[in-house]
């Protein structure tokens, strides 16, 4: 698409176009000329492109949509409504059973449907009395926003939009202008900086006052800091916001002329820029740059970005003080205030919308909750004997506890349930805090969320009715009892409430027991009512089927004026359990867990993992820390360009020892896959033999050869031959082999980045569909893989095996790529990644770090602070023992020089299996 060319080169573009014959000019050039025509507004020559498409409509979609325009320009809205149903019926028919099995096979269409969709809407607006309908333009960023990361798809529909605008009369300049600052955002952020500045000057020259902000980001991308800070003071200081603010407030039709001044969104946003740089450079005095944020949330008060990163700075100055000596730190740290500053912004930026809800809520209920704890206790003894200072601190820390619970108080009436919802199992996990005061608020919230939303939460919730834990259970059950009194007061539904608790407490115990029952034998499939005296007229209930896609919630689209109250988080027609089919499978493993099918109310079977004899709180936590990795993938560019992800899956504890894990079809381990194959080649697999040739090979690194050159040349590399002979279709072997080696990059380096061990054949599983990486057992976590008998050395498997299946390119092609650029993103994210990892490590019910080591490895962490610390140095490329960070590419080469060392390879254990 031309929307990356500058309107110069599409000047040359038409004029080579004008030059050919007509015989050379092919439906694509038309195509290409037709969008460039209505991109720099030249209307005769698009009706003459179109003029000389030999099948009209139906020869190109650009020439469809350039038909329908030349109808708009001369003022003709039946052609125009005409031109785009023909167009629409045209894209709809290329809709097929093979293009709709996926979102990605059918993008393009969805796309131009889109595009139809709003053209209709801008086009018609002139049209329409306004009576029966909001105002499109209002729905327009929100638009915007549904496609993603997919910059030049966003770049078409905008260069329509202004077309469109250009055409009709109830769009003004500075709605066009407004478009084109939007475009200038987007190449910013996408590296087209050219086309950036060129977008900036048409706004301005549509007299938008504020592009000079645009302009400014520019020129800070450019590295001109100071240029940059001094041009975005020079627009604060001339009022350049005056314009685009008096049209959105017109728009918003502000009826009490007090509330404008809390309107100027363009003012806000240049305070918050300069407050932002100021506060980067770390050059300018914390009181400066604090005002600088007050002065950007006083010019719009209900903007959520403003109050986030004010609270953020706040937590950046809790952070510097938490690292400094006892002696040396502030009273207002050592008293809570500066928690409490952080929470009070947060949970402010909360009230405005949901873009920042990952990194501000779990940041909120961390610092509460310490501050709980902390509150009534005496002072640790490192702060000195002074009694009045120690007394003084300890009457502080109490006040600014009780003026920290009632703005949580305040804040969960105030705030939507899905809000606290994101944050459950967080909430949930520490419902047995000492402070009586932090637990009739922690009370609040869940029964704020179940009341809500019972179908989902209640799973969480009754896990800790049944916990082996006294104080878990009691406070369990309080929290029903708060939950049925809530429903005792809401009559009709109340009564469904009270049902749909007391008949979810009866399912949770069959379920337990299908995980725990004993089976007589060694059977492969049961009846759960014959061998396990399951009771199935515990369906159908009314209790979603625990799956990923019916348990997460959904967010608004993040946008200046979000209706947080309005926001459906859930579908009305969610899936819930119908029945259970009777027939389950015993799993031959070592706790033999069981797989159940559950009928849904949609008429589907799905089904379930009964696992016993684990807790799978840790794996439910480390879903949640993938899905917001999967987050951060799916907003940036280049990865979602790539489609990079970690495949996740939902995980339900029943209690602490076992639980649900939703069952992914067709997979299939790694070791089978190879055992398979070289047994079809009679290749002996003799882990005796094996074992003592490893043995010998790591005794002395003048052996090694034994293991490079004997056990290595014992098992050729044939991985490959697996996505032959799964995908024999050229173009399905070449997208399953490329969505196998970006998985396997994304998540080798999240799994080093958390320390994830123990990568065996039977912990990497391949998605038999698409090829996809597929790992399980997060057990051995935070490096605790250094700590065996045999210390893994290796940061993740690749063996020559896995990287024989990347292709010719080996680890040089997209595997390096794409480790590259999770490890950037990481980076990126780091402040929310470390949130995220503080809320797991902290967590009183779940054990991370581990018991007592089988052997002491001074590179292992064993407190959370020190958990924290090797993260967010594997994060920021600090190898062991060195001071100087390393840039992504090159911390991503020594990771894959590390895991490719035939030394570190054979000292692996023999489970390991290095030499598949």
């Amino acid at each position: 698409m031309l929307n990356k060319v500058a309107h110069q080169e599409t000047d040359v573009l038409l004029n080579q176009i004008d030059n050919f014959q007509q015989s050379q000019v092919s439906t694509a050039s038309l195509s290409l000329a037709a969008e460039a025509s209505w991109i720099t507004g030249k209307w005769a020559k698009l009706e003459l492109y179109c003029a000389k498409a030999s099948n009209g409509l139906n020869a190109d979609f650009n020439i469809g949509i350039g038909t329908a325009l030349l109808a708009l320009a001369e003022d003709k809205p039946d052609i125009f409504s005409d031109s785009l149903q023909e167009l629409k019926r045209h894209t709809v028919r290329s809709l097929t059973m093979s293009n709709t099995t996926s979102l990605q096979g059918c993008h393009d269409i969805l796309l131009k449907l889109h595009v139809l969709s709003e053209l209709g809407s801008v086009g018609l607006l002139q049209y329409d009395n306004g009576s029966d309908q909001n105002d499109p333009k209002a729905l327009f960023s929100q638009r915007l926003e549904l496609l993603g990361a997919f910059v030049s798809e966003k770049q078409y529909l905008l260069g329509l939009r202004r077309a469109c605008m250009h055409l009709t009369k109830r769009h003004s300049k500075l709605d066009v202008a407004a478009a084109w600052l939007t475009s200038a955002k987007l190449a910013r952020k996408a590296g087209f900086l050219h086309q950036a500045f060129n977008a900036v000057l048409r706004a301005s020259h549509l007299g938008e006052e504020s592009a000079k902000i645009e302009h400014s980001r520019l020129l800070w991308k450019e590295g001109h800091h100071r240029k940059a800070i001094q041009s975005l003071e020079g627009a604060i200081a001339a009022n350049a916001f005056k314009s685009l603010d008096e049209s959105q407030e017109e728009s918003m039709t502000v009826t009490n002329p007090g509330q404008r001044q809390h309107l100027n969104i363009s003012k806000a946003r240049a305070h918050l820029l300069l407050a932002r740089w100021n506060d980067g450079a770390g050059q300018t005095q914390s009181n400066t740059i604090i005002d600088q944020y007050r002065e950007a949330i006083r010019s719009h008060q209900r903007w959520e970005k403003g109050h986030y990163y004010l609270g953020k700075h706040y937590n950046k100055l809790l952070e510097s003080e938490k690292a400094k000596a006892p002696g040396k730190q502030a009273q207002t740290y050592i008293s809570g205030e500066t928690a409490k500053l952080v929470i009070d912004n947060y949970l402010r930026s909360l009230a405005f919308g949901a873009k920042y809800i990952y990194q501000t809520l779990p940041r909120i209920l961390t610092l509460w909750l310490e501050l709980g704890n902390d509150a009534g206790k005496p002072l640790d003894p490192k702060y000195g004997n002074d009694e009045n200072f120690r007394s003084h601190t300890v009457t502080q820390r109490q006040r600014q506890l009780e003026a920290a619970n009632a703005h949580m108080k305040r804040y969960v009436d105030r705030l939507p349930a899905f809000v606290f919802y994101t944050a459950f199992s967080q909430i949930v996990a520490r419902i047995v805090h000492t402070n009586l005061s932090v637990f009739s608020v922690l009370l609040e919230m869940v029964a704020k969320v179940v009341g809500a939303y019972p179908q989902h939460a209640l799973w969480t919730l009754l896990a800790v009715v049944k916990s082996s834990s006294i104080e878990r259970t009691t406070r369990g059950r309080q929290c029903i009892d708060r939950i049925l009194e809530n429903a005792r007061k809401l009559k009709e539904s109340g009564k469904e409430l009270k049902a749909l608790v007391q008949h979810g407490q009866r399912l949770s115990d069959q379920l337990l027991h299908v995980c725990e029952g004993e089976i007589q034998g060694k059977p492969t499939s049961i009846s759960l009512a014959k061998d396990l005296s399951f009771i199935h007229r515990t369906a159908p209930c009314r209790l979603v089927i625990p799956l990923e896609a019916t348990l997460t919630a959904s967010l608004p689209i993040a946008s200046v004026n979000v209706d947080m109250k309005r926001h459906h988080a859930f579908p009305h027609d969610v899936v819930t359990i119908s029945s259970f089919l009777d027939d389950a499978i015993v799993l031959n493993s070592l706790q033999r867990p069981r797989k159940i099918s559950i009928k849904g109310s949609d008429g589907h079977v799905y089904a379930l993992l009964c696992k016993p004899k684990d807790d799978l709180r840790k794996d439910q936590r480390l879903m949640e820390f993938n899905a917001m990795i999967n987050r951060a993938l799916k907003k940036d560019v280049e990865s979602s360009k790539r489609r990079l992800y970690i495949k996740t899956y939902a995980v339900t504890p029943l209690n602490e020892e076992c639980g649900l894990i939703e069952w992914v079809d067709n997979l299939k381990t790694l070791r089978d896959i190879l055992v398979n194959s070289y047994r079809q080649k009679n290749v002996p697999i003799n882990y005796g033999q094996l074992r003592n040739h490893l043995d010998e090979a790591c005794s002395s690194t003048e052996k090694l050869p034994l293991f490079t050159h004997k056990v290595l040349a014992q098992f050729p590399p044939i991985f490959h031959e697996w996505f032959v002979e799964m995908f024999p279709e050229p173009g399905a072997w070449f997208a399953a082999r490329l969505r196998y080696t970006r998985s396997c990059a994304v998540m080798s380096v999240v799994g080093h980045v958390l320390g994830l061990g123990d990568r065996h054949g039977e912990n990497i599983l391949f998605e038999e569909g698409n090829g996809g990486t597929f790992h399980v057992d997060f057990n051995c976590l935070f490096d605790k893989g250094l700590t065996f008998e045999k210390p893994e050395e290796v940061p993740f498997r690749l063996t020559h095996n896995m990287i024989d299946a990347f292709g010719s390119y080996g680890y040089e092609g997209p595997f390096r790529k794409s480790a590259e650029l999770t490890l950037q993103i990481l980076r990126q994210h780091e402040d929310t990644l470390m949130t995220i990892l503080e809320t797991f490590l902290y967590d009183p019910t779940t054990d991370f770090i581990g018991k007592k080591k089988k052997q002491v490895n001074v590179k292992v962490p064993d407190t959370p602070e020190g958990v924290l610390e090797s993260v967010r140095n594997k994060v920021r490329g600090l190898l062991p023992l060195e001071s100087v960070p390393l840039s992504v590419e090159g911390y991503v080469h020594e990771l894959i020089k590390q895991a490719t060392d035939p030394w570190n390879l054979a000292r692996m254990y023999i489970g390991w299996c290095a030499f598949f």
